[in-house]
């Protein structure tokens, strides 16, 4: 809001004298500890360099045509500051209009759409149905499920998806496994070999196979298990769109049609019996990386086949954007997948792929460690049930992706501030509390559009409403960096803003005119803490 029209008018004032303004990039922020201002832009710095002129001189520039403009009621004050930078004082109209605008738009509170956008694909998770989830999923599945939410706001149509790894060895290995726990539950011995999963789930799917007179080990154990991953990621406020089958692909023929069209532009290659990928880059190299392989020497084909054809069948599908969300640990099939698309002439830009980093467990002061095939590992379901799906999806929220995170169990219990869901959810349920002691007092809350006032904010009000007009700016950046971190910390500075406002301003023993405007104020940074924490999978309760 306050950074994207800055910006443009930034870009408007500079264009006629400098029309390589209306391309160049900038930072339009609110500026450090102690500068008197409301906003700093560093236009001049950045554009010194481009158009060979001294920063003092675009920054004089950039003012006196902002001072002549018609936006010119906006600003109080308009300075240029040491190295170039121009701060701005924003008038208190301005602020006042951003904060009716807020409380009109409400829950539909976003940046302008996109005149055309793309339709979008975020498959995330999509975890092998061998075992449950574990908390390490439980980042994924926050980080894919806030994205999709945060591109739904910003105006873009999206789909979530969760590809279902449903063909290959670990499958083999799951059904064996529940097979032969099966036979142990009937007292036989058996050899339990060590690449089996040997988590106490494989022996509850065998006795519920038994009590239900099942045999078929190929599938009710992978069902069995799939089912259980959808109903924890239900309750972890991530439901999909769409389940799609590894299987299907097969069914469908396509991973055979994208292997001809691979060996159309003669970018398929024999070798050993096995059928391999080549890549330009791959042809340039003494040998060929095993990893490229498509079809074994045996005729199976391998994971790589399969994610071709599934990446191919999403841009089939009309998807102008997909979006991958794996774990760290994949970081090296990155490069091979990519290679894949461009071979298929689909353009790079269409294919982002994000990876996040580990999560460590902390309770009670020591790390949890885990494994998911021997058993050793702490479910997604675990962590749910003790700290509650607000906090998890909180704590998930609070760290880019490209940091690993360590999710401290007893401080996401504690009902204190110390506590960041707490801390925020709190700002919410104490703003109820307002406006319920306001009703009792007869008190009635006006048209916000009606609530005008001519007085000079004070400073606790004006950092408040300040930050709430950056909201709509924070959810472009975390598109552009792909990643809700920035709006977890935004509501958490938001928060701050708000206590300091509650500590400084009266609100409901103030004169009627300014408890109708500090109401107002209320009532936006109500609506956009509640959008926030929605746009986290997070609830806003009324009382706490």
């Amino acid at each position: 809001m306050i950074r994207s029209r800055i910006t443009q008018i930034i870009k408007k004032a500079l264009s006629k004298q400098y029309p390589e303004a209306a391309a160049a990039s900038f930072s339009v922020d609110e500026p450090g500890t102690g500068i008197a201002a409301d906003v700093s832009t560093n236009t001049a710095l950045a554009l010194t360099k481009k158009l060979g002129v001294p920063p003092a001189k675009i920054a004089d520039e950039l003012i006196r045509s902002l001072s002549q403009g018609t936006e010119k009621g906006m600003f109080t004050g308009l300075e240029t500051a040491r190295g170039g930078f121009v701060n701005f004082v924003l008038h208190d109209n301005y602020l006042r209009d951003i904060t009716t605008e807020i409380c009109l738009k409400g829950q539909s509170l976003g940046p302008e759409a996109p005149v055309a956008p793309a339709k979008v694909m975020i498959e995330f998770v999509s975890a092998n149905p061998t075992g449950p989830l574990h908390i390490g999923h439980g980042r994924g599945a926050s980080l894919g499920d806030s994205l999709a939410r945060i591109y739904r706001q910003c105006g873009y149509p999206v789909q979530t998806e969760y590809y279902v790894n449903d063909v290959g060895v670990q499958m083999q290995i799951l059904a064996q496994s529940t097979e032969l726990r099966s036979r142990e539950l009937e007292g036989e011995s058996v050899n339990f070999p060590e690449n089996g999963y040997q988590g106490a789930y494989v022996s509850d799917i065998a006795k519920e196979m038994a009590a239900a007179g099942r045999n078929d080990f190929d599938k009710y154990p992978r069902e069995y298990i799939l089912n259980w991953i959808r109903k924890d990621l239900e309750d972890f406020g991530v439901p999909f769109d769409a389940w799609f089958s590894e299987s299907e692909l097969f069914k469908r023929g396509k991973v055979e049609e994208v292997l001809s069209a691979l060996r159309a532009k003669g970018l398929l290659k024999e070798k050993d019996g096995a059928l391999w990928f080549i890549s330009q880059a791959a042809e340039e190299d003494a040998e060929l990386d095993k990893d490229r392989v498509l079809k074994k020497s045996d005729g199976r084909y391998t994971y790589f086949a399969s994610d071709i054809a599934y990446h191919k069948d999403k841009f089939d599908r009309g998807f102008g954007l997909a979006i991958d969300i794996w774990g760290h640990d994949h970081h090296g099939y990155v490069p091979r997948v990519e290679a894949s698309i461009s071979a298929l002439g689909i353009p790079k830009e269409k294919l982002k792929i994000l990876l996040y980093q580990l999560v460590s467990l902390k309770r009670d002061g020591k790390k949890v460690v885990m494994s998911t095939r021997s058993g050793q590992f702490v479910t997604l379901k675990e962590v749910v049930d003790e700290v509650g799906r607000d906090a998890a999806r909180f704590f998930f929220a609070l760290r880019s992706p490209n940091s690993q995170l360590e999710f401290d169990v007893d401080l996401a219990k504690k009902q204190s501030n110390e506590n960041p869901v707490y801390y925020v959810q709190y700002v919410h349920a104490r703003i109820c509390s307002i406006f319920r002691e306001a009703e009792k007092r007869g008190i009635k809350y006006s048209d916000p559009e009606l609530s005008k006032n001519t007085r000079p904010l004070e400073k606790a009000e004006r950092d408040l409403v300040l930050k709430m007009g950056f909201f709509t700016d924070v959810l472009e950046g975390c598109l552009q960096i792909s990643s809700p971190h920035l709006l977890a910390v935004y509501l958490m500075d938001l928060a701050t803003r708000f206590h300091k406002f509650y500590d400084a301003c009266r609100v409901l023993d103030a004169e009627p005119a300014v408890i109708q405007e500090r109401l107002k104020i209320l009532q936006a940074t109500r609506s956009v803490v509640k959008l926030g924490l929605s746009l986290l999978g997070v609830s806003a309760p009324e009382k706490m």
